[in-house]
C-alpha cells in the first residue's frame, strides 16, 4: 500500500493536468523556505524546471518568467515567525511579497500547522479541475521521509455540495480570520469562490481506499477526537507525548509505534518504558541511502531501466500516520498532526481519513515484508528500537531557552509593521524606515532586524522602548521608527525583513532567526519593471526571456536552457547567439496557437524600449521580424 519507490516531489504534485493551466493556488505550511516557494511557479509553468532535490533550475531567466506568469496566482499561509531567513541578494523574492500571508492559531499557545494545497486548474471549454494535496511536510527543501495524499476531481454543475468536502471549504474560509494583517479584497473573493466550488468537486480517494473524510482541529475552538476505539492500531509520528501514547495503547489498541530514536528516549525519560507499546520501530541506516547509492548496490531494474527519476536522498522521519483496524474495516489518518497533546488541543491541524478494507489497507499491508532487499516497502526501512543503556539528559536550561525563543519569534512575527522608503539620491539610493507596534522586549532578550536582501551585518538592535504591550491596534507612526536603514540600493528594497531574537540566561544563549512580511510603502509603482531590467543585463538573457515567454506551459525548459547556454558561450552575433529563424518560428507558433503570448512579449519589448539602457539590450535586428508579427497580432484583435 505504501511503496517506498513510489516517490514524488512536491513540485510534481503541483503540475497541472494535461491541457489545463493554473487559475489559483492556496497553500498552508507551518515553516516556510522562501526559496522553496519560488519553485511553485516553476511547477505550474515549466514542468521539468527543477533538479533532483526539488530546487529550482539554476537559470534566473526561467525562474523570472515563471514568476511573471504565476506568482500572483499563488498564496501561501504560514505560521508567523516561522519563515526562514533567505540568503541575501535574492532579488526575485520581490515577486513573492504579495504571496506570503502570516497567520496565528486561535488557541493561545497553539501553532498553525496544516500542510494543505488547494489547486484550481482551468481549460477552455472543459470543466475546472480541483486538486487537494494533504501533506505531512512543510514547504521547505527538507529531505525527510514524508507523505503526500492527492485528491482530484472535476467541478460538477450541481446545487448541493458533497458533504465530505465541507471541511476543506471551512479551512479556506477560516484563513483570512487567522491572518496577522488584513488580506486584499481580491484574495478574499478568490478564497470564497474556491470554498464554494471545492464543495462541488467529486474528489476521489486513491485505490485501494473506497472513501475519505476530512478532520480539522483548532478552528473556531472546535475540538474533537476522531479516532475509533477498540481493535488494533499503528502510529507513525516523529514527535510523541507519553501520556497520549499510553492512552492510545489502552483505548485504541496501539500495537506498533514508529518514531525517531531521540523521541523515544524523551518519552522513556519523562513517562517511563510502560508508556510505549510492545513493538517500536525507528528508521534503519538503510533508509538514509539515496537512490543513486542504491542503484550502485543493486544495479538496474529487471527491464534495464535506470532510476534517474529517484535521485533523491531521503533521511529522517517526518511522516504522520494513524492506522486503525476494526474487523474488516481499516481507517488511515494522514496529514499534519503528530501524536502529541498540542496537535489535538491547541494547534490548527488537518488530517484526512481514508477508509478501506483491512486486507488491502490494514497494518500488514502498510508495513509489508521486512525481507525485501530492494527497500520497496516500509518494513524494509525499519528496525526495532533498542533503548540505550543510559539516556543522556538534555540541558533543561537550553531547551527552555529554545522554546522561549520560538514563542518570541511567533509573537514578533505577528506584529503589524510598515516599511516606508524614500528616495534620497535620484533613484539610486533609498532610506527605509521600519515602524509599527512591537511587544515589550523582556529582560535578557535582544532583538535585531535588517532587510532580508542584505546580510546580517546590516542588522540594527531594536530598543525595548519601541512598543508597549496592549497597543497593537494603534497605527504605525513613521516619526517613531522601530529601525531606520540608510542608503539602500534600489535592489535592496524589500517587504521581507529578517529578525533575530537572542535569549540569555546566565552563560546560556539561544538565537532564533526568522523573516516577516511587512507593508512596503513609498516604493516606485514600476518597481518590478525596474527589477526586471536589472536582471536582464545582457542581450542573451533578453532573448532567453523572449523565447520562454513564447513557450507553452509544460515545455521542456531544461533542454532549452542547456541549448541557450551553449549558444551564449559561442561568439555572439547581432542576434545574441540565436538566429532570426528560430525566433520567427516561435513568434508565428504563438501567433497561431496562443496569441496572448505575443501580447506578453510586446509588453516586455515596450518596457525595455522605455529607457536607452533597455533599448540597448534588445537585438539590433529584432524589428525586422517583430514588426510584421506585431501588425498581424493587432489584426487578430479586430
Amino acid at each position: 500500500m505504501l511503496g517506498t519507490r513510489e516517490r514524488t516531489l512536491l513540485l510534481e504534485s503541483l503540475r497541472p493536468p494535461t491541457g489545463y493551466h493554473l487559475r489559483r493556488a492556496v497553500g498552508t505550511s507551518y515553516t516556510l523556505d522562501l526559496m522553496a516557494l519560488l519553485t511553485a511557479p516553476l511547477a505550474f509553468t515549466f514542468f521539468d524546471a527543477h533538479n533532483e532535490d526539488g530546487a529550482p533550475v539554476a537559470d534566473p531567466v526561467a525562474l523570472l518568467e515563471a514568476l511573471r506568469r504565476h506568482a500572483e496566482k499563488v498564496t501561501l499561509f504560514c505560521q508567523a515567525g516561522a519563515i526562514a531567513v533567505p540568503r541575501p541578494e535574492q532579488t526575485l523574492l520581490a515577486y513573492l511579497e504579495g504571496s506570503v500571508i502570516q497567520v496565528q492559531a486561535p488557541q493561545e499557545g497553539g501553532i498553525f500547522h496544516p500542510k494543505v494545497w488547494m489547486l484550481e486548474f482551468q481549460s477552455y471549454g472543459r470543466p475546472a479541475i480541483y486538486r487537494v494535496l494533504c501533506l505531512s511536510r512543510n514547504l521547505t527543501f527538507a529531505r525527510a521521509w514524508d507523505t503526500c495524499l492527492c485528491l482530484e476531481g472535476r467541478l460538477a454543475q450541481r446545487q448541493r455540495g458533497y458533504w465530505r468536502n465541507k471541511p476543506f471549504a471551512d479551512l479556506l474560509l477560516s484563513l483570512p480570520g487567522l491572518a496577522s494583517q488584513p488580506i486584499s479584497a481580491r484574495l478574499r473573493e478568490d478564497i470564497e469562490r474556491m470554498a464554494y466550488e471545492v464543495r462541488r468537486v467529486d474528489l476521489r480517494p486513491p485505490r485501494p481506499f473506497t472513501d475519505f473524510r476530512v478532520h480539522h482541529f483548532g478552528l473556531w475552538r472546535k475540538r474533537g477526537w476522531s479516532f475509533p476505539t477498540g481493535g488494533r492500531s499503528l502510529v507513525v509520528s516523529p514527535y510523541l507525548v507519553g501520556s497520549l501514547v499510553r492512552d492510545m495503547v489502552r483505548d485504541h489498541g496501539l500495537e506498533v509505534l514508529i518514531s525517531r530514536p531521540e523521541t523515544f528516549e524523551e518519552v522513556v525519560r519523562i513517562s517511563g518504558n510502560d508508556a510505549l507499546p510492545a513493538t517500536c520501530y525507528v528508521l534503519s541506516p538503510k533508509a538514509d541511502l539515496d537512490a543513486q547509492e542504491a542503484d550502485e548496490e543493486w544495479g538496474e531494474e529487471a527491464d534495464g531501466r535506470s532510476r534517474d527519476e529517484d535521485q533523491v536522498e531521503l533521511s529522517g522521519l517526518h511522516a504522520k500516520l494513524f492506522l486503525f483496524e476494526n474487523g474488516r474495516k481499516a481507517r488511515l489518518f494522514t496529514g499534519s498532526a503528530n501524536a502529541t497533546l498540542a496537535a489535538f488541543q491547541q494547534n490548527v491541524e488537518v488530517l484526512v481519513e481514508l477508509v478501506g478494507g483491512t486486507k488491502d489497507c490494514g497494518i500488514a499491508s502498510l508495513l509489508g515484508s521486512g525481507d525485501d532487499p530492494r527497500l520497496e516497502n516500509l518494513m524494509s526501512l525499519l528496525q526495532e528500537y533498542q533503548p540505550p543503556d543510559s539516556v543522556e539528559l538534555p540541558e533543561d536550561t537550553k531547551r527552555t531557552l529554545e522554546r522561549r525563543a520560538e514563542r518570541l519569534a511567533r509573537i514578533f512575527g505577528a506584529a503589524r509593521l510598515t516599511a516606508t522608503v524614500r528616495n534620497v539620491d535620484d533613484g539610486q539610493l533609498w532610506d527605509m524606515t521600519l515602524s509599527g507596534e512591537l511587544p515589550e522586549i523582556p529582560s535578557g532578550v535582544e532583538v535585531r532586524v535588517w532587510p532580508a536582501t542584505l546580510s546580517s551585518e546590516a542588522a540594527l538592535r531594536i530598543d525595548d522602548q519601541a512598543g508597549e504591550p496592549g497597543e497593537s491596534d494603534r497605527p504605525a507612526d513613521p516619526a517613531h521608527p522601530v529601525a531606520s536603514f540608510r542608503g539602500l540600493s534600489f535592489e535592496a528594497l524589500t517587504a521581507f525583513l529578517a529578525f533575530e531574537v537572542s535569549v540569555r540566561e546566565g552563560p546560556h544563549e539561544v538565537r532564533q532567526r526568522f523573516a516577516v512580511t511587512v507593508e512596503l510603502v513609498g516604493a516606485p509603482e514600476n518597481r518590478k519593471e525596474r527589477l526586471l531590467r536589472s536582471l536582464l543585463n545582457d542581450r542573451g538573457r533578453v532573448l532567453r526571456l523572449l523565447f520562454l515567454i513564447l513557450m507553452d506551459e509544460g515545455a521542456d525548459v531544461s533542454s532549452f536552457i542547456r541549448a541557450a547556454r551553449r549558444n551564449d558561450s559561442a561568439a555572439a552575433g547581432s542576434f545574441g547567439g540565436w538566429d532570426q529563424t528560430a525566433l520567427l518560428e516561435a513568434l508565428l507558433r504563438s501567433l497561431s496557437r496562443n496569441p496572448e503570448r505575443i501580447d506578453q512579449a510586446a509588453r516586455l519589448i515596450a518596457d525595455l524600449r522605455s529607457t536607452p539602457e533597455g533599448e540597448d539590450l534588445l537585438p539590433k535586428r529584432l524589428n525586422e521580424i517583430w514588426g510584421p508579427v506585431s501588425v498581424a497580432r493587432e489584426a487578430l484583435k479586430l
